[in-house]
């Protein structure tokens, strides 16, 4: 791991808010995890972050993520900031372009704060000036902020 990640109080992850789903799956937040992950976006906040290779069956998500007047956004980390630094990245899976439905490909998402409130944010493109972005703002907000990349966006009802 690279500088910034050296008190013991710099290696607390928050506490995950989101949709408490897939079973056994990671916080998005978790330098730690061994794999960069994917996860869904919806109704302003995240699902666990989970392996590429273990994406959920249809009727998992439909159960978990039930349909209604929203979208339906699926993320991959690419990289992870801590006031300014990089903590950990990750390479990109799939380079296949998808239907973003308007959305940046790049978000940035900051953990929840103290009611539980997440916030995903559009940065620019090309990836390079997403992750200078990414870095600049965990600066900013002197925490933690998840680079992602939109794999795929849809409406969900």
């Amino acid at each position: 791991m690279a500088g910034g990640w050296n008190s013991k109080s710099d290696r607390v992850v928050p506490e995950h808010r989101g949709h408490d789903w897939p079973v056994g799956a990671g916080n998005p937040f978790d330098p730690e995890l061994p794999w960069p992950g994917r996860l869904y976006w919806a109704r302003g906040k995240p699902s666990r972050v989970f392996p590429a290779d273990r994406e959920p069956t249809g009727d998992e998500l439909y159960a978990a993520i039930p349909m209604g007047y929203t979208t339906l956004a699926t993320l991959e980390r690419l990289a992870l900031f801590r006031r300014g630094v990089r903590l950990r990245g990750w390479e990109q899976g799939s380079s296949a372009k998808a239907d973003l439905m308007g959305y940046q490909p790049y978000q940035v998402m900051l953990p929840p704060d103290d009611e539980g409130r997440y916030q995903l944010v559009g940065v620019s493109w090309p990836e390079r000036y997403a992750v200078e972005a990414a870095g600049q703002l965990s600066a900013r907000v002197d925490g933690l902020v998840l680079l992602c990349r939109v794999l795929n966006h849809s409406n969900w009802h």
